[in-house]
């Protein structure tokens, strides 16, 4: 027999055949009925009010200093000098470009210095730029690298939909004061077509770091692959969310 709360859950689709998978706990407000995965993902981290990367604190760990690498004795010591550090920092993760700054970044900027027709001004876009550390990391490149008509006339615009992430960004980048020139953080979704304006004829460079895993996304299902795949939907019953399956509607 099936749980006394779900006749709780509304008819969504009559035709529809659910099941619940799993129930979890989560201080995200999905509203009264079902939501696509989709929904509860771009909820769940860009809410304003109790989105993941909404947290002043942040969840995107910055490091003090470069990670010394020849002072470590292979990859045994580097992980536990990284557990070390996720211990000090009390943070949920750092990224790539931040534990490897400045190479990281700077890998990204010499390969755009090698390959950009530099007799254009240099643009860059940034999607979801976290901390600052890759935007101020290649400036810093830029400036001790290229020409100096390069970094003087060149544009890094990092697309940011958190507030506090892009605030965060323009203390990070402000650490060299001729970098804020270049430099502008704009507040807004970048999967919103709108936001970008008409279309530019110029070459520009666009980074997206650790990007195509925070996107929302929609989710089916098949217990063995071979069934009918099926939505998967999210609903709130009695202050849990619980993970539905519904048939794909035919029209």
């Amino acid at each position: 027999m099936a749980p006394a709360y779900l006749a709780t859950i509304p008819a969504l689709r009559r035709a529809a055949r659910w099941a619940p998978l799993a129930l979890f706990s989560s201080g995200i407000v999905a509203g009264d009925k079902p939501v696509l995965v989709r929904d509860f993902v771009r909820s769940a981290l860009y809410d304003p009010n109790h989105g993941y990367f909404s947290k002043r604190s942040g969840p995107v760990g910055v490091l003090d200093s470069a990670i010394r690498f020849h002072k470590l004795d292979g990859r045994t010591a580097y992980m536990k000098h990284l557990d070390k550090l996720y211990k000090m920092h009390d943070i949920s993760w750092f990224t790539p470009v931040e534990l490897f700054k400045p190479w990281y970044a700077y890998a990204i900027a010499a390969s755009i210095l090698r390959t950009a027709n530099l007799s254009v001004p240099l643009k860059i876009y940034e999607i979801g730029g976290g901390s600052g550390t890759c935007a101020k990391c290649v400036l810093d490149y830029m400036m001790l690298n290229a020409p100096p008509k390069v970094y003087n006339n060149m544009k890094y615009i990092s697309v940011e939909i958190s507030s506090s992430l892009a605030e965060k960004q323009l203390e990070t980048v402000g650490e060299v004061q001729s970098h804020l020139s270049k430099f502008t953080v704009e507040h807004r979704d970048a999967t919103d077509i709108a936001g970008w304006g008409s279309k530019d004829p110029q070459p520009c460079w666009v980074l997206m770091l650790e990007v195509l895993d925070n996107l929302p996304h929609d989710l089916v299902y098949s217990p063995d692959q071979v069934s009918a795949w099926m939505e998967v939907w999210i609903e709130k019953v009695n202050g849990r969310f619980v993970i539905l399956f519904f048939k794909f509607q035919t029209p």
